[in-house]
């Protein structure tokens, strides 16, 4: 009986260890500013949706029977529809990869991939110590796995919601051309 009541508390212990070692990891997130990384990871997709939304719509439009001041409106019309695409990229990424999830799924892992429970807790006390906040400013590689990883997990949803609005766009343009056209 008293194997099985010590059996008990230790599954209990780490069960409760478990969860306040992720309520650990949330503390050091915000402390290093994690949620910094998943904002810029985004920023940088959106420069990159940019530059193929733009490619792409210039190819359409050049590939297109439009006449020249068509083809020009076309591209002027398409720039203006970008910020429409971000806002749309944006409540997609919030829907389809809340930080709340990327924070579960990628930075979790990673961060328990390196430190144990107790060296987070020291990482938190180093972190609020006045070199820690000296060394935060140089803290660069866990955004760039983190990077990494949520390219590897969320690619194919991006990259897929991004072909999709190009192609939208560029149908709704090429029909309020063909339409003026009438």
């Amino acid at each position: 009986m008293k194997i099985f009541t010590i059996l008990v508390l230790l599954a209990l212990s780490s069960i409760a260890n478990a969860g306040s070692y992720n309520d650990d990891l949330k503390k050091l997130f915000e402390i290093t500013g994690v949620v910094n990384s998943y904002i810029s990871l985004n920023s940088q997709v959106i420069n990159q949706m940019q530059t193929g939304f733009l490619r792409a719509a210039d190819q359409s439009i050049d590939g297109s029977s439009f006449n020249d001041a068509q083809k020009k409106q076309a591209g002027e019309i398409l720039k203006a529809r970008f910020s429409t695409m971000v806002k749309n990229y944006e409540a997609h990424i919030k829907k389809s990869m809340p930080y709340e999830n990327v924070t579960n799924e990628i930075y979790m892992p990673l961060y328990k991939e390196t430190y144990s429970h107790a060296e987070v807790q020291e990482l938190i006390k180093f972190y609020q110590s006045l070199l820690g906040e000296k060394t935060l400013e140089f803290n660069g590689r866990v955004g760039q796995e983190a990077a990494k990883r949520t390219a590897k997990k969320y690619d194919a949803i991006i990259v897929g919601f991004v072909e999709q609005q190009i192609k939208d766009n560029i149908a709704i343009v090429k029909k309020e051309i063909a339409a003026q056209v009438k």
